[in-house]
């Protein structure tokens, strides 16, 4: 009998454990990243009996073992992060329920109307990505997103707008993932405020294509994401600013946008003339002797920015933009020309009247046809008008400043000038679902662009070292008419294929590229007989050629080039939780040929270039917050037509350029290393980064001058070796209190130049050091930052006659906001500028303070009067120093915006409201039944929301 009951025993049991089953799972954050120290328990449903507990693995796993049929609750729970909570079933037939992957979030609990949030991390460091908190950063009302983006340690803003970090310049700027006014950063930076951000990513991205297809392709840029608050989403949001001050000046602006998860729309315009620009004043047409930097600028514009659709299947979006600009620029400028034996020293100033038209649009069309097959479509077009005038004189001097008079010279140019481009890229991605992982691809581009300028010029030029002679005056009046249209059209293959099981993640890479491009240049230059004292007068028409111009064949001449190049890339790519590693080699042939039609004594017969060069990338995560990626890149750039015509260029009769069409393309290898680390706990973020470069047949300039007229001539010539290099370490630490925060940065470039001074070669080093530290005080009523600069700059030649060059560039900025009751704001910068080491008459100490007084009025305060006071003292300068390879420095004054006084109102609105999230079912302990009922298959999965 207890023989029989034993054996009934042991069959009951192994009925039981055939019947037990597995389930399990594995937990990651928003960034898909593994999480460790989740607590997990499966908790019997309804009797709320726990039967199983773990804390999941570094790889984020959980599992249960020995799971009988029935219900159950998922249980997953960790500080800071969501709750999440689903309803399985177990079913006789399961033996292993996978859950999947499950994604936990930031905690957010809802309270009514308001949101209480965890405290977010001021800095956080991931992957390719540098996040930003905009909360941390606390901007004054109606401020901009630039002003939020020049409080951020690592970025940085100039003067005219350009944004930087880590030494890279911003390309894009993007809003909740969807382009913004395409490549114009300022649209984004200028017109949407700082309060509608959340955060602020910058992100080192691959190109459309590499996103696309998973393969690399060397490109990169570097672009700014700006995720949109949850409350600023499914209405209507903008501002009405309008102002007059002194000296006449005014402003006025405006933008609306309605932003949803899918949809964004927005429309901006302005007028001023405090030279806010906004935007970019000119398109992708480019014209020679056109613009200037400095003055002062009056502009005016309004745009469309677009995107409409869901992104995981069709998306069409776009912008079209109009821009009117006017700018009037004075300049200083002092060139030390210093090469063996001579001494050359030029003074000059001028005074240029700039206006130009500038149309452009930007589509993009994106369409996911199916799971397996997208297509991507970006066509572009643009017009551009301009017409400058300018005068100015210029004196050359032996020895130095106080030195002998070379030569004078007194000038006046008029021009005018259109451009048209139309471009566009196609890209076509296929998946094969029978074997997953492979993958082919096809991009195809073309574009066509058309510059027609005509220019009419007069130079006055006397030799003061030939005097007596026949040859110590040049009496010059010439029209010139060029005439430049392109063609380019190229296409790219590219084919992935798994090496054995596509878990492993293997892979190899095989694409094959082809670009060619048809440079076309038309310049016939005409003398025009005049006598003496009609020099400098200007005919109503100067863009008509008079009917007594003489046609000059050794300045004129019809050019055509032929630039093709192939590139082969076979390579070899790995992707695992923790690393990733692509490598590879690139095969590139390229090839050019030259043809003037006025001389074929110029023909220059079809040249080949071969290169071969490894590439690599390689990306290493300790953690989530800590990581490491390495580059290795190498490429092919053409010559540009102005360096390839072999034409005389005489646009400054002092300084002849002449092209040559013998050059070779310019190879570049280049190497990139970032390391990024958060520490969650001290909120510490540490960055740190190294570009190396290297050039080899780089096209560098080759200068012979004579001094006994002061005249230069430049042609262009191949020469191997230009190397540059950076390094940049960033340090953002809070204090414990989270109201004090320190930042530091420190950054070194050096860069070592090929060059010709007067036929001898020469290398010039530049090195530049610059540290900068920040610290920053926020609460609710006031907030404050102190940001002290230094940096140096010491420039060396190989040539003993040259001799080493040393500036230094001193600085200090500091603002702070005080925030009083009933409204009023109260905000203040100012910024100490200091430099030594520049030529005579630029080295200089300036202050530049700037102060605001605000009142906010209504219920909202959406409606605000101000007065803003700008450069106070009066001391604001624009100085610059620019150095080349060939020894010469260049030190320049432009005239700027000075100061004035404005009075101001502005007005915001927001059709924006805080709605209550729905009521998500409850779990404590004894849930209720499963919503919905039951799923079929093996194993249904109910989710269940946060408690409340």
């Amino acid at each position: 009998m207890k023989k029989a009951i034993l054996v009934l025993t042991l069959l009951l049991l192994i009925s039981t454990l055939s019947e037990a089953a597995v389930v399990r799972g594995k937990v990651v954050d928003s960034d898909s990243m593994p999480l460790q120290g989740v607590t997990s328990q499966i908790i019997a449903y309804p009797d709320s009996v726990r039967k199983g507990y773990m804390i999941t693995t570094a790889q984020g796993n959980f599992s249960f073992k020995g799971i009988t049929p029935g219900n159950y609750v998922i249980n997953l729970t960790m500080v800071g992060m969501d709750d999440i909570r689903k309803i399985i079933e177990v079913r006789d037939t399961t033996t292993v329920l996978d859950l999947g992957t499950l994604k936990m979030t930031e905690t957010s609990v809802t309270l009514d109307d308001a949101v209480v949030t965890a405290v977010k991390a001021a800095v956080v460091a991931k992957q390719d990505t540098i996040e930003f908190n905009a909360g941390s950063f606390k901007t004054q009302a109606n401020s901009s997103v630039e002003d939020l983006l020049k409080k951020l340690p690592g970025v940085e803003v100039d003067s005219e707008g350009t944004i930087t970090s880590g030494g890279k310049t911003v390309t894009k700027i993007l809003v909740d993932g969807k382009e913004f006014f395409g490549d114009d950063t300022k649209m984004a930076t200028k017109n949407l405020p700082s309060d509608l951000v959340d955060k602020v990513q910058v992100v080192d991205r691959k190109s459309d294509l590499a996103r696309i297809t998973g393969v690399d392709d060397g490109e990169e840029e570097t672009i700014i994401n700006l995720t949109v608050k949850k409350n600023m989403k499914n209405g209507w949001f903008g501002s009405v600013e309008g102002g007059y001050g002194t000296d006449k000046r005014y402003e006025g602006k405006f933008n609306v946008s309605t932003f949803t998860d899918n949809n964004q729309i927005s429309l901006v315009g302005g007028a001023n003339n405090t030279n806010n620009l906004g935007f970019m004043d000119s398109g992708r047409g480019r014209f020679s002797s056109f613009g200037s930097s400095g003055g002062i600028t009056s502009s005016q514009q309004l745009g469309l920015n677009f995107n409409l659709g869901k992104s995981d299947k069709f998306r069409v979006g776009g912008n079209i933009f109009y821009t009117h600009t006017d700018r009037n620029s004075e300049s200083q400028t002092n060139t030390e020309y210093t090469q063996p034996g001579v001494n050359e020293f030029k003074s000059s100033s001028s005074s240029t009247r700039d206006k130009g038209h500038n149309l452009r649009a930007n589509f993009r069309i994106e369409w996911k046809i199916d799971p397996n097959n997208t297509l991507d479509f970006r066509p572009q077009f643009s017009f551009n008008s301009r017409n400058t005038q300018s005068g100015g004189e210029s004196f050359m001097r032996n020895g130095g400043f106080d030195g002998d008079l070379v030569n004078s010279n007194i000038t006046r140019q008029f021009n005018h000038g259109t451009s048209y481009n139309a471009s566009g890229q196609l890209i076509f991605n296929h998946n094969f679902p029978s074997r997953p992982g492979r993958s082919f691809s096809l991009q195809a581009n073309y574009e066509f662009s058309d510059t027609k300028q005509h220019s009419t010029s007069w130079s006055d030029i006397e030799y003061y070292l030939t005097s007596g002679s026949e040859d110590d005056t040049d009496k010059l009046y010439r029209f010139l008419d060029n005439h430049q249209w392109n063609n380019s059209v190229g296409a790219r293959l590219t084919w992935t294929e798994p090496l054995g099981d596509v878990k492993r993640g293997n892979f190899l890479q095989v694409a094959y590229r082809l670009q060619y491009r048809f440079n076309n240049a038309n310049k016939d230059t005409y003398n025009i007989p005049t006598p003496d004292e009609t020099i400098g007068f200007m005919p109503e028409d100067f863009s008509t050629l008079p009917g007594s111009a003489i046609f000059d064949t050794d300045l004129s001449n019809r050019f055509r080039n032929k630039f093709g190049t192939q590139e082969l890339q076979l390579g070899y790519k790995k992707v695992n939780s923790k690393y990733n590693l692509e490598a590879g080699m690139v095969f590139s042939p390229s090839s050019s040929a030259s043809e003037d039609m006025l001389n074929p004594a110029r023909n220059i017969p079809a040249q080949w270039v071969w290169n071969v060069a490894p590439f690599a990338r390689f990306r290493y995560r300790f953690s989530k917050t800590k990581s490491i990626r390495a580059d290795y890149r190498a490429r092919t750039s053409a010559p540009s037509l102005t360096q390839l015509q072999p034409v005389a260029d005489e646009s400054d009769p002092l300084h002849i350029t002449r092209g040559n069409p013998d050059l070779k393309p310019t190879f570049t290898q280049s190497v990139n290393v970032h390391f990024n680390n958060y520490n969650q706990e001290s909120q510490r973020a540490l960055m740190a980064m190294m570009r190396l470069q290297y050039s080899q047949n780089v096209i560098v300039n080759k200068t012979v001058s004579d001094p006994e007229t002061g005249k230069r001539e430049t042609t262009y010539t191949n020469a191997n070796g230009n190397f540059s290099g950076f390094g940049m370490f960033m340090i953002n630490q809070p204090f414990r209190n989270r109201k004090w925060r320190f930042s530091a940065r420190a950054s070194a470039n050096y860069s070592s130049m090929a060059g010709y001074i007067n036929g001898d070669f020469n290398r010039s080093g530049n090195l530049r050091l610059s540290p900068n530290a920040g610290l920053t005080f926020t609460c609710d009523v006031f907030q404050m930052s102190a940001n002290p600069t230094y940096s140096f700059q010491m420039v060396t030649n190989s040539l003993p006659a040259q001799e080493n060059m040393y500036t230094h560039a001193y600085g200090f900025h500091s603002d702070a906001a005080l925030y009083l009751p009933f409204g009023l704001q109260v905000n203040t910068d100012l910024d100490f500028d200091k430099t030594s080491g520049y030529s005579n008459g630029f080295n200089s100490t300036s202050w530049l303070w700037n102060a605001q007084i605000s009142y906010s009025v209504l219920r909202d305060k959406s409606l605000t009067f101000s007065v803003r006071a700008y450069d106070l003292l009066g001391q604001k300068k624009n100085i610059s120093r620019s150095v080349s390879a060939n020894g010469t420095i260049t030190d320049s004054r432009y005239n700027d915006l000075t100061r004035y006084v404005m009075f101001g109102i502005s007005y915001t609105f927001n059709t924006l409201k805080n709605k209550k999230r729905p009521e998500m079912d409850n779990f404590d302990g004894r849930p209720g039944p499963p919503p919905g009922g039951r799923q079929g298959g093996r194993g249904g999965m109910h989710r269940m929301g946060p408690p409340r």
